[in-house]
């Protein structure tokens, strides 16, 4: 087994490209139908993406314009850059710069303490080697008096996949050591940890392999299912392990010993906690998936990809982990194990009802529950990066000095008709005055900025609207007029740049209010596009995967759990049990103002998932002890003492290595790992206190009789006897 996992090492090395990707359009798929408007306005008005580099410094002194025009020559030489708009190329100096409608919006910053330099950039573009190349030319022209910081599409997404890639191999080792220090340090076994590490390796890298066959690249959410799928097969194996114990255990005679009869069949020990356990991994298999399947019906690519990764991934976590480990188990003995909690003391503990836990459990939850409403789904996209850092400095600068999140308007005349007349030139700039009024707008250019800077020209005067248009869409002007007026003369595109500093509505609501702005003075919004109405439409994407696909899940949850328990009163108890989890983890986030992320949305997902795995093996649990011939709260006692290891230490195990994340310097990832953690203990305290109080105790009436001959059937001879198992 530990060859093959070795040979799984070798093909995932060949074979699968372990890069992170992110693209420029912020993680929407070409054929999604919020991106393919912001491609048609790409088609109409043809033009590539923004780079803005802001430069702090003495903007009227001479060495600060003489290294301005270094900076524009050495970023124009880059490959991919199409075009560069400075101080150096554009305007005649700094004081024609001032006195333009369309230089002073494009490069002066409102402070006149900085500049902007303007990169423009082709689609094709290489992001990973242009920003390399940017930050080259960054370094060699930086200096005291000449303070340089980027912003932009290409950068920032250069910069999410730069920190996914260190996140994805510093945390996949860190985890692999981890946990299994954390084994190593729980049964004093270097068999069995090698068994852990070799099952959970296996079935993350068959996961890659599968993915890499199905043309999936990692992605924004998929870089953290490697640690998703280890942590859903460490859970597969805590449980077998410790019923290996039990089963060990119930084995011996009161003196410790084994019968020589029972020696010969304890080396079988593996394959009878295989069968001991299969039953409930089975049903957690199947919720896990039913949660990772309901992000398929999400438009989101990256919620699409986790879906369909998490789905297959937790299916191949059941088959490694049933396929791989039990011979790891028959290579060990028992006896030579660490066993945890099998004291007296311990087992009488379980006794009580812990009432006032259950009560506490469930009043700390309604106190959580008021954050509900608070939820911040739409965070800035500075929240994305540290405070203090790059590249949140640079963003933060050049966020202040006229917005850093592009968003494109493009709107026709309310009456229809040609837009390259004096009347409409004067209410085109009616209505730039008005978006330049709106909060939360940056930097606006559009035709009649454009315009106003060709009417400077002394001959300008002489030509009419349409010949000036014209003049201005040939190729010796670079066709400036084709970047905001169509080939027909009907569309027009102002360009924004909004603000993500102070921002308290969510971006869909800024975007409707332009909306009527663009209404109210009698224009028509033909098209919306750019990566703020793409942020905006993800974070409604993100709050309605959290309510449907939650819902979804409960749903089909209730199934498995009427299935499992085969009594509805159980059934209900373990639904209400698991809505405790979502309602502490989120409202806890929205009570502390933390931003829920597309990255870290998924939390809540693993949280529910180790919640029902928890629920499951402890209602089989159940279902054994009732068997064996225990009623009402005995069943319940002797489930809990029977699983409460493999949900305590499972749990912990688990949120320490979540933990880790919060190491990060990428905060979205630090999220994910530290609501993870929280999950942990209301998981625990859910299923340990408050569940066997709502249940009650009761059972099915087809379990309320024990068999006549419990020893004849394999499951129930693998089970020790009431007085031996918890002695």
């Amino acid at each position: 087994m530990a060859g093959a996992t070795l040979l799984l090492f070798i093909l995932v090395a060949l074979f699968v490209d372990l890069k992170p990707e992110v693209r420029e359009n912020f993680f929407f798929s070409p054929k999604d139908p919020e991106f393919q408007q912001t491609a048609k306005i790409g088609k109409l008005f043809p033009g590539g993406s923004q780079m803005i580099v802001n430069v702090t410094g003495p903007i009227a002194s001479g060495r600060y314009l003489d290294k301005i025009g270094q900076l524009t020559r050495d970023l124009a030489a880059i490959k991919g850059v199409t075009g560069v708009d400075s101080l150096a190329e554009g305007p005649k100096n700094l004081e024609d710069a001032e006195k333009s409608a369309f230089w002073s919006r494009l490069l002066l910053a409102d402070n006149r303490r900085s500049s902007n330099v303007v990169v423009f950039v082709s689609d094709d573009a290489n992001s990973e080697e242009l920003i390399a190349r940017m930050e080259a030319v960054e370094s060699k022209l930086e200096a005291g008096d000449f303070h340089i910081q980027m912003a932009g599409a290409p950068y920032i997404a250069e910069m999410m996949r730069r920190s996914l890639t260190h996140d994805f191999r510093t945390f996949s080792i860190t985890s692999f050591l981890l946990f299994g220090a954390a084994m190593w340090v729980l049964f004093r076994s270097w068999r069995l940890t090698v068994g852990v590490l070799a099952t959970c390796s296996s079935a993350v890298l068959l996961t890659l392999l599968l993915q890499q066959m199905l043309g999936q690249k990692i992605g924004i959410l998929t870089a953290n299912l490697t640690t998703i799928i280890f942590v859903i097969t460490l859970s597969h194996l805590v449980y077998m392990t410790f019923n290996w114990q039990t089963l060990a255990q119930g084995d011996r005679g009161k003196d410790g010993s084994a019968p020589d009869a029972q020696k010969q069949d304890q080396q079988g020990l593996g394959g009878r906690a295989w069968r001991m356990t299969l039953p409930a991994s089975f049903w957690s298999m199947v919720s896990a998936s039913l949660g990772f399947g309901s992000l398929l019906l999400v438009r989101a690519e990256p919620l699409r990809q986790l879906g369909l990764g998490g789905t297959f991934g937790t299916i191949i976590a059941l088959v490694t982990a049933y396929l791989m480990y039990p011979s790891f188990l028959n290579w060990e003995s028992p006896s030579r194990t660490r066993a945890v909690g099998q004291s007296a003391s311990r087992s009488q503990f379980w006794q009580g009802k812990f009432v006032w836990v259950a009560v506490a459990t469930v009043a700390v939850g309604a106190l959580l529950s008021l954050g509900l409403s608070r939820l911040n789904t739409d965070p800035s996209l500075l929240d994305y990066f540290k405070k203090g850092q790059q590249p949140r400095e640079g963003l933060e600068v050049v966020d202040r000095n006229g917005g850093t999140n592009p968003l494109v308007l493009v709107v026709a005349a309310s009456g229809g008709g040609r837009l390259d007349n004096g009347e409409q030139y004067a209410h085109m700039w009616d209505l730039q005055d008005a978006l330049e009024r709106q909060k939360g707008v940056g930097t606006v250019l559009s035709l009649p900025v454009l315009m106003e800077e060709a009417h400077r020209h002394p001959f300008a005067p002489l030509l009419g609207w349409k010949k000036l248009v014209s003049i201005l869409d040939e190729p010796k002007h670079q066709r400036v007029a084709a970047t905001f007026l169509t080939k027909d003369r009907t569309l027009t595109a102002f360009y924004l740049r909004m603000d993500e500093h102070g921002r308290t509505r969510p971006r869909v609501e800024v975007v409707q209010g332009l909306r009527d702005v663009v209404r109210k003075e009698g224009f028509v919004p033909y098209l919306v596009g750019g990566t703020y109405e793409l942020q905006g439409v993800l974070a409604q994407m993100v709050a309605h995967s959290l309510v449907t696909g939650l819902g979804w899940l409960f749903l089909f949850f209730a199934g498995v759990a009427l299935a499992v328990s085969r009594n509805l009163r159980i059934a209900l108890a373990m639904v209400l049990s698991l809505v405790l989890v979502p309602v502490c983890m989120l409202g806890g986030v929205g009570l502390l103002g933390v931003p829920i992320d597309i990255i870290s949305a998924p939390a809540t997902n693993v949280c529910i998932g180790m919640a029902i795995d928890s629920m499951v093996h402890l209602v089989f649990a159940v279902r054994r002890a009732h068997k064996e011939g225990k009623r009402g709260w005995e069943a319940w006692v002797g489930g809990r003492r029977e699983q409460w290891r493999g949900i305590v230490y499972s749990d912990v195990i688990i949120g320490a290595g979540f933990a880790i994340f919060a190491l990060s310097n990428f905060p979205p990832t630090q999220r994910f790992g530290l609501v993870v953690l929280a999950g942990t203990a209301v998981d625990i305290a859910a299923n340990l206190f408050l569940l066997p109080l709502l249940a009650g105790g009761e059972l099915s009436r087809s379990h309320r009789n024990p068999p006549p001959e419990p020893e004849s059937r394999p499951i129930d001879r693998a089970l020790p006897a009431a007085e031996s198992v918890h002695s």
